[in-house]
């Protein structure tokens, strides 16, 4: 099932409750309790729903509007009107547009990342392949200095008198 707990009371989604009610089952006092707790209370919660005009709204109260959240955050009560949207008046406040310019941050800073990454990564590979290169004329310089020591040596042992 899809409960939620929140501070010890059981909130349900509303194919829970509505199997409840539908059911025939014996309703308790517990049921109406998570009944009550599940559904939104538009004073407590302040949500009011899609944005109206000439409704009234305070502080705090939070509307649907243009696919957004917006709290309305003048300190005086006011009587929406045309033209006084969420979008156009500095009353409200958007709660989704907020996150989503963070969001678009959190982008910009992601992409800056991956071309960084993608640049450091490119001098690694370079380096690695320069680091092989020292490696191979290292190894190929040590074998000429061991079959010069070793040539010079074998020399020494055939030529020298006696």
């Amino acid at each position: 099932m899809l409960s939620t707990t929140v501070n010890k009371m059981t909130l349900k989604n509303r194919n829970e409750l509505n199997i409840l009610f539908t059911s025939n089952t014996y309703l308790s006092v517990t049921h109406f309790h998570e009944l009550i707790t599940s559904l939104l209370n538009k004073k407590e919660d302040k949500f009011h729903g899609v944005w109206k005009p000439h409704q009234t709204y305070q502080k705090g109260d939070v509307v649907y509007y243009e696919r957004a959240l917006w709290e309305m955050i003048a300190d005086n009560e006011i009587c929406a009107k045309g033209g006084e949207e969420p979008d156009k008046s500095d009353k409200w406040r958007s709660l989704l547009k907020e996150l989503e310019q963070k969001v678009d941050k959190l982008e910009r800073d992601l992409t800056n990342l991956g071309k960084e990454f993608t640049e450091y990564k490119q001098q690694m590979e370079l380096r690695w392949q320069q680091l092989l290169n020292y490696i191979t004329l290292l190894t190929l310089g040590i074998a000429i200095a061991l079959v010069w020591l070793v040539g010079g040596s074998i020399y020494h042992i055939f030529a020298s008198p006696g």
